[in-house]
């Protein structure tokens, strides 16, 4: 199963949208802390590849302070 980290960026009335692929979950909320820790702006999401939400911007947050990733 893929799972997709879904980025939602730029002007609220027209945001523009970045999807990475992974092939595991925990991959996918990695290289969102990364982004978090870079600066980058922008609400996350990680889906499966089914379009179905797994993690929102709330979670992965969550997961990754519990994991000592800011």
């Amino acid at each position: 199963m893929a799972y997709h980290l879904v980025q939602r960026y730029g002007p609220k009335d027209r945001p523009l949208y970045r999807k990475e692929s992974f092939t595991l979950e925990p991959l996918a909320v990695v290289r969102a802390a990364q982004y978090y820790m870079a600066g980058s702006g922008g609400e996350f999401l990680i889906e499966d590849d089914r379009g179905r939400i797994v993690a929102d911007e709330l979670e992965i947050r969550q997961r990754c302070k519990a994991t000592q990733i800011p």
